[in-house]
């Protein structure tokens, strides 16, 4: 295993980091915590979970494996989070806090989220005089957490201007070898920054594994195209840690072996890989970002287009898409839409904008047809 420094903490970390999402539920949560066991005696020594996680059995399972290494609890770290939209007073915080702490055994929390920002008004709740930040740091000065950082699923520039305000010790952030290009200046500015970063979504939730023949081009030796995407996650300077989700020993071998075995991407390594992306990935959106900006009814087009991958990749039907679209409005790439799809009046900038010509016109009348489905749904 590789380690590195988190931000400027002085704590050291895994590059690879177990991420408690991915339990088997059909197993007892014994079973579950032996994962945790073994992936500790592979060197890891980052764990994140979170109260929901896995039917809410994660912080339990964490629980039954913590309990057992406690001797090594100073070389252990264990994350937790919650959202600001749940826990927005001392009181409400302090008390999520007790909680995680109870379920997972352990005395504090090395690093503590603040949970899931997909809209920056989100990021503003979590900051108001007397909020969840505020609380925090009260929390940490007690001793019940040892850093605050920040868990978000907004765009590069977002990113960069919470970073640019210097609150946080850390972030987490879904950026993989497919959408890199759509958050990197956040990743960047983060690490210039000195805060700590880790990955989230290295293999695009799953995508990359389930469509290994399409993606084959990320790959340049005998590796897999998982592994090609766990690599780039691993090597990169500017990402500290590489959560994954582990359901099996077999996962967190491939994890540990990728990571022992990773050779560093360079600038000139991403440029390839961009250039790849490009040429390879003709009809999917690569996440560059050249069309944001010029929508006049400001949809968030470069989000509705990495959304929009989902239909080319998994041949989902509309009734499925359309709970994707709902999941998606709710929870990850469209949370902080400011217009709907089906409010494009075809004015072509975006397609004018797109390096890789892409039909977004008639995309987003396809998407529009599901955002009009689900309110449908919601006035019957």
């Amino acid at each position: 295993m590789i380690y590195a420094m988190y931000g400027k903490t002085g704590v050291q970390v895994s590059a690879v980091g177990f991420g408690g999402m991915r339990f088997d539920v059909g197993r007892s949560n014994e079973e579950n915590a032996e994962l945790l066991l073994y992936a500790r005696d592979k060197g890891i020594t980052y764990f994140d979970t979170a109260p929901s996680y896995c039917t809410d059995q994660s912080e339990d399972i964490f629980g039954i494996a913590f309990k057992q290494m406690a001797d090594q609890r100073d070389r252990l770290y264990v994350t937790s989070k919650c959202m600001p939209t749940e826990n927005d007073t001392y009181d409400s915080v302090r008390a999520g806090v007790e909680k995680s702490l109870r379920r997972i055994q352990v005395d504090y929390l090395d690093f503590y989220h603040v949970w899931c920002i997909r809209r920056f008004d989100q990021y503003e709740m979590a900051m108001r005089p007397g909020g969840q930040y505020e609380s925090l740091l009260r929390l940490r000065e007690e001793g019940l957490i040892r850093h605050v950082v920040i868990s978000t699923h907004l765009s590069g520039p977002d990113v960069k201007r919470i970073v640019n305000n210097d609150e946080f010790a850390g972030i987490l952030l879904g950026v993989n070898i497919l959408n890199f290009q759509y958050r990197w200046h956040g990743v960047l500015a983060a690490h210039e920054a000195g805060w700590g970063t880790v990955a989230m979504n290295p293999l695009a939730g799953g995508l990359i594994p389930k469509n290994e023949t399409i993606f084959s081009f990320l790959t340049e030796t005998d590796e897999t195209p998982t592994e090609a995407a766990l690599r780039f996650s691993i090597s990169c300077p500017q990402i500290n840690v590489t959560l994954v989700g582990f359901t099996t020993k077999e996962h967190i071998d491939m994890a540990c072996r990728v990571a022992d075995k990773a050779c560093l991407f360079t600038p000139a390594d991403q440029e390839r890989i961009k250039r790849y992306l490009t040429k390879n990935m003709d009809v999917l959106c690569t996440g560059c970002g050249y069309c944001a900006d010029v929508c006049p009814k400001k949809i968030i087009v470069p989000s509705y287009m990495q959304f929009y991958n989902e239909r080319l990749l998994s041949n989902k039907t509309d009734k499925e898409m359309i709970e994707h679209t709902r999941f998606h409005h709710d929870w990850v790439l469209l949370s902080d839409r400011t217009a709907e799809a089906y409010e494009c009046v075809a004015c072509g900038r975006c397609e004018q904008a797109c390096t890789q010509h892409l039909p977004i016109i008639k995309r987003l009348e396809e998407i529009g047809r599901w955002e009009k489905k689900l309110i449908e749904e919601k006035t019957k």
